[in-house]
């Protein structure tokens, strides 16, 4: 009562609430997503500079991983950032945060697009005791390369081939650019997805719901070592710590 805005969220969220059981009747009926028209779109609050157009397909996506559906359009991104990941002809396979599948020993393209804040995306090579060898085992914009391991961008391209056998794990971090955004973390505005691709053909992607807790770094997507080859597992794992907590996990050393 003694704080408007907070107020005002509260409502917001128990109307997107009530709203979104709404979707999930229509599509039942329907037999597939209902479009913004069917839905009455205008009966929500939309806080994106796009308002409707911009807020719709962000809606559509996350009920979309909550029923563990086919997102019915892809997330919506601003200019700066690449298209966003789309199912292709029923090639691309969404995963569900905590699950894994196999991936051939190649080369392995692990891509992050975003929407809300801006991203920096970098790589860790892990051991067994998941910690790393040293601190050249973080591939970020400072140390772009390492063992088979390199970052570019928001991408990160891993030589299964190449990396040593005393790693086993290469952890992709996607983590908000606070000099950037000071201000921003991870939550229902500020999303990525992920997707993990392969010259075999093997096409992947990965979209955790929105985090709730404060978080500014996060583990998207692993890519481990199993019995004699490789696997990818869809991770989603926030840290409210931001780069210190992980490093600390992983033994990186941060100057103070």
């Amino acid at each position: 009562m003694n704080n408007p805005e907070e107020t005002q969220r509260q409502w917001q969220l128990s109307r997107l609430a009530t709203e979104s059981l709404r979707y999930l009747q229509l599509q039942e009926a329907l037999g597939r997503p209902p479009t913004a028209k069917e839905f009455g779109a205008q009966r929500l609050t939309w806080p994106w500079p796009g308002e409707e157009t911009e807020g719709w397909p962000v809606l559509q996506h996350v009920l979309a991983m909550l029923t563990r559906t086919s997102p019915p359009s892809a997330m919506p991104h601003s200019p700066t950032d690449p298209p966003p990941l789309t199912e292709e002809n029923g090639t691309r396979r969404l995963l569900a945060k905590g699950t894994n599948t196999v991936v051939h020993t190649e080369p392995t393209t692990v891509r992050i697009t975003a929407t809300g804040a801006p991203v920096d995306v970098s790589a860790v090579l892990l051991t067994r005791n998941g910690k790393v060898r040293s601190d050249h085992d973080l591939v970020f914009y400072n140390h772009p390369s390492q063992d088979g391991v390199s970052v570019g961008g928001g991408t990160v391209t891993a030589d299964l081939g190449l990396v040593p056998d005393d790693v086993v794990t290469i952890a992709v971090i996607v983590s908000i650019d606070l000099e950037a955004q000071p201000v921003a973390v991870f939550d229902q505005y500020a999303l990525w997805q992920a997707g993990i691709t392969q010259a075999s053909g093997a096409q992947l992607s990965f979209a955790p719901g929105p985090f709730s807790s404060g978080e500014t770094v996060t583990i998207a997507v692993e890519l481990y070592r199993h019995t004699t080859g490789w696997k990818a597992r869809a991770v989603g794992q926030g840290y409210d710590t931001g780069l210190a907590g992980l490093a600390t996990d992983y033994g990186i050393t941060i100057d103070t």
